[in-house]
C-alpha cells in the first residue's frame, strides 16, 4: 500500500492493529446528546450496508427514510446533492487541541436557493456513498419536526468505522466507551431514531462535548420562539477513510437571524490514538 498524503487533520501515520472488543453492551444511551454507546461486533458490514441503502438514492430518486416518524417529512436524496456550495474541506485547520474551529467567519454557506427552501418545512438526508458512508443532512428545524417522546433503541445500527473499545479513566462516560452512534441532526431536533442516513461513528468527546453546544442552542431557540432554523450537518471524510474527521455544522434562524453558526467539530478523543482509515484505536 502506498503511503497516503498527510491528511489536513493530523491522525498519525502508522497502521494500527486493534483487538476485537469484548466488552458487554453499554447500560444506557446518552439522554443529552441522543447518542448510543452500545458495544457490538467491531467489523462494519460495509458491503451489506451499501447494498441495503444505495438503490433509490444512487438512482437520484428521493425516497422516504426507513423508520422515519409519521410526523416528519424525511426523505433521502442522492449522495453529494446536499453538500454545501463554497465549502472546501481542505481549508479546515489541523486539529490543535481545540474541539471546534469557526469557519467562514461564522457565516453558514447557505445560498439564496438554500434560504428559499426555508419557505417550506423539510428534512433531507443523503444516500450512502459506495463505501457505505453518510453524507450531508439538511433540515428546516421547527416545532413540527421535533419529537414528543424519548428516543428509541439504535443499537442495531453499525456506522462505518465502528471499532468500539472501552477506556476507563480516559473517556468521560459511564460506561466509558470510545464511540457513540452520533446523530447528524440530533434526535431532539428532528425525531429520527434508527435512521441509517443520520448516524455516524463519533467519539464521546466529539458528540457530547462538541456537537451538543450548537444542538442545545438551536433546540432552546426553537422551543422558546416557535421559529425556524435552517440546519445542515456535513460529515467530512478524508479519501477512502471510514471514520469521519469531523462535521461541519451550519445553522441560521430564518425569522430573526439570532442563531448563526458555521463550525467544524473535530472527531477526536483526548488520550486516544484513532486510525481514521477504519476507526481502530488505542491508548496514546
Amino acid at each position: 500500500m502506498e503511503e497516503a498524503e498527510e491528511p489536513y487533520i493530523s491522525a498519525g501515520s502508522e497502521a494500527v492493529s486493534t483487538e476485537d472488543s469484548t466488552a458487554a453492551e453499554a447500560a444506557a444511551a446518552d439522554e443529552v446528546t441522543g447518542a448510543d454507546t452500545a458495544e457490538s461486533e467491531p467489523e462494519t458490514q460495509v458491503a451489506e450496508l451499501t447494498a441495503e441503502t444505495g438503490s433509490g438514492a444512487e438512482a437520484g430518486t428521493p425516497e422516504e427514510v426507513p423508520g422515519a416518524e409519521a410526523y416528519t417529512d424525511a426523505v433521502v436524496v442522492p449522495h453529494g446533492s446536499l453538500y454545501p456550495e463554497g465549502f472546501d474541506a481542505k481549508t479546515i485547520p489541523a486539529y490543535s487541541g481545540k474541539k471546534y474551529v469557526i469557519l467562514n467567519d461564522g457565516k453558514p454557506y447557505f445560498t439564496d436557493a438554500d434560504i428559499a427552501r426555508g419557505k417550506d418545512e423539510f428534512e433531507l438526508y443523503s444516500g450512502m456513498d459506495e463505501l457505505g458512508r453518510c453524507g450531508t443532512a439538511f433540515a428546516n428545524v421547527c416545532p413540527h419536526l421535533m419529537p414528543e417522546g424519548k428516543r428509541g433503541d439504535i443499537s442495531e445500527i453499525h456506522p462505518t468505522g465502528w471499532k468500539q473499545k472501552r477506556y476507563d479513566g480516559i473517556v468521560d462516560a459511564d460506561p466509558p466507551y470510545l464511540y457513540n452512534r452520533s446523530h447528524l441532526i440530533a434526535y431532539k431536533l428532528a425525531g429520527e431514531n434508527a435512521n441509517i442516513y443520520n448516524l455516524i461513528t463519533g467519539t464521546r468527546y466529539f458528540n457530547a462535548d462538541g456537537m451538543s453546544y450548537v444542538e442545545d442552542r438551536v433546540d432552546e431557540y426553537v422551543k422558546s420562539t416557535g421559529n425556524h432554523v435552517l440546519y445542515r450537518i456535513t460529515p467530512v471524510f478524508e479519501g477512502d477513510e471510514l471514520l469521519a474527521r469531523g462535521v461541519l455544522m451550519e445553522a441560521k434562524s430564518l425569522e430573526d437571524g439570532r442563531i448563526e453558526y458555521c463550525e467544524f467539530i473535530y472527531n477526536v478523543q483526548p488520550g486516544v490514538y484513532i486510525d481514521y482509515r477504519d476507526g481502530s484505536n488505542h491508548k496514546e
